[in-house]
């Protein structure tokens, strides 16, 4: 069931009646934080709406390094019960989501008088699989290696080991979630502003709070709830100290950026993802097979600049990722010009009270999440893309009221609304696994045959995006409902005619409108996706 509220037509009707209902809960935030707050909220049966001030996933749950991981550097620093959490949500979202969350291969090359050693590093590999309940990780062949890798640098490598974790389209799994929650009565809308909240009586969480907001191409709205909950990741305010305590030493939200590099496969073949430790800082980097296309990444810096600035890769990042490209890769002789897309992305890291961010390097922080009050209202921040549903299980358990209409557990899972397989047997798999139970009223509306050159997608998913996706703008198309822009080192510029007409069709976009559109979208793919010459 597709929320009706998605469609050009819907989302105006739907807005006139926001005040109709009184809500159990609102929140604040549509990535992968928000999303999973308003999946577990609905399947309990609170009474939930989900508001994003700009588009589904368009800060950091769009811009990640795609992998779903338990993270062997947080097990190689001792942050064990971090690691034991991420690596068991790692291996359910594989069961939950098949395809869409799927186990990746990497590798690890063993060289001569380089960190990590073979032995040791194997022995971490047990203590990773011991936490996942299954084993992974094996021993390759230096010629294993190099068909998995062709132009990694075999000299002085006198081992390697594979071992797994997983992968995902971060903000297609954002989406899924959000399209899940409205299985259960979850409501969320894009493009819609939180001007204002106000605490309408006091006490903690026994008062009810008014909620005015400012949808795109709307009037203002003025809604009631009995609880607010914030999940706007990095955008987080850090809380403040109790003035009754003064000794009170919250945390403090800690911006990281982290920026990635995209190219060919012609460029940079690779059947299996492969660690790098860089040559300078000996940081764990990723080069992976993504999309049909290879991801490079990651940085880890702090953001200094506002946040309500556009999020860049620095000339500094560039370099750095290209250093350990040509350390790594030297027969390749990649160089800037190589690379289809960049993207950046501000990780939401908290602080240990106390600490001194300019005696703690940005990857010695902690990844752990925290639930907060403040004003009556709710705050989730920190945490890692892999960990969300446990996010959102920790803060929703906050709450003492109960949903009027309560659901008996256990309460339904994500990914429980299967579908039958025997129905779209000819019908790509790639589909199934990407839209669920979606994938046939998808193949009815357009049969997925022609595919959209030089990407992974299929037109049909243009025509259905636009058609039941909650696009507002060309850049949510793109960018974030398909990938497409990103593998055009363009954008995507021989596609205008066709978008045009789709929007026209879909949107009821007139010429004047497409072209402010893809005005917008060019300023956004300029500044923000293209890399440095």
């Amino acid at each position: 069931m597709l929320p009706e509220h998605w469609s050009a037509k819907g989302r105006q009707e739907a807005l006139d009646h926001l005040t109709d209902e009184e809500w159990d809960i609102v929140i604040i935030g549509g990535g992968i934080s928000g999303a999973g707050l308003l999946f577990e909220a609905s399947r309990r049966g609170y009474r939930t709406l989900l508001l994003e001030k700009n588009d589904f996933a368009s800060g950091s749950s769009s811009q990640s390094s795609k992998l779903v991981h338990g993270g062997i550097r947080y097990l190689a620093t001792g942050q064990l019960s971090l690691t034991r959490q991420a690596v068991q949500a790692r291996e359910h979202l594989c069961r939950q989501l098949p395809g869409l969350v799927e186990h990746l291969p990497l590798m690890m090359p063993h060289y001569r008088n380089h960190l990590p050693g073979r032995f040791k590093f194997r022995a971490l590999m047990w203590l990773y699989d011991f936490l996942a309940g299954k084993k992974y990780h094996k021993g390759l062949s230096i010629a294993d290696m190099q068909k998995a890798a062709p132009s990694l640098r075999s000299q002085q490598c006198y081992a390697a080991t594979q071992f797994e974790d997983a992968v995902t389209d971060d903000a297609r799994l954002t989406l899924r979630v959000l399209l899940e929650a409205a299985q259960f009565g979850g409501k969320a809308f894009n493009y819609c502003s939180v001007d204002h909240i106000q605490l309408l009586e006091s006490g903690h969480q026994d008062g009810g709070f008014q909620v005015d907001i400012t949808p795109k191409d709307h009037g203002s709205i003025r809604l009631s709830a009995r609880q607010v909950i914030h999940a706007t990741g990095a955008w987080t305010s850090s809380p403040r100290a109790h003035p009754s305590d003064p000794h009170d030493d919250p945390v403090k939200v800690r911006p990281l950026r982290g920026s990635h590099l995209l190219f060919s496969q012609k460029r940079l073949p690779l059947e299996k993802g492969v660690c790098l430790i860089h040559p300078d800082d000996s940081r764990l980097m990723f080069a992976l097979p993504w999309l049909g296309h290879t991801l490079v990444g990651t940085t880890d810096l702090d953001h200094k600049t506002p946040m309500d600035d556009p999020i860049q890769m620095q000339q500094q990042e560039q370099d750095y990722l290209f250093k350990a490209l040509q350390h790594y890769f030297p027969a390749s002789k990649l160089s800037p010009k190589d690379c289809l897309s960049v993207w950046s992305g501000v990780r939401p890291v908290l602080s240990e009270p106390g600490s001194d961010p300019n005696k703690t390097s940005p990857s010695e922080e902690r990844r752990e999440h925290k639930v907060w009050w403040q004003d009556g209202q709710l705050y989730l921040c920190g945490g890692k893309l892999t960990t969300f549903q446990k996010m959102a299980e920790d803060a929703i358990n906050q709450l003492k009221f109960r949903p009027q209409a309560p659901v008996a557990k256990p309460w339904p899972e994500l990914g429980a609304n299967s579908h039958n397989q025997g129905e779209f047997l000819l019908i790509p798999e790639s589909l199934h696994q990407m839209y669920g139970a979606d994938v046939i009223p998808l193949n009815k509306m357009v049969p997925a045959e022609q595919k959209v050159a030089a990407t992974p997608y299929y037109k049909a998913e243009l025509h259905w995006a636009l058609a039941h996706l909650a696009v507002q703008h060309l850049d949510d198309l793109l960018l974030r409902r398909t990938r497409v822009g990103l593998f055009y080192a363009d954008g995507g510029a021989s596609m205008k005619d066709e978008l045009s007409e789709l929007c026209q069709k879909y949107l009821h976009w007139d010429e004047s409108r497409f072209e402010d559109e893809w005005q917008r979208y060019q300023n956004i793919y300029q500044t923000l996706y293209q890399q440095h010459s």
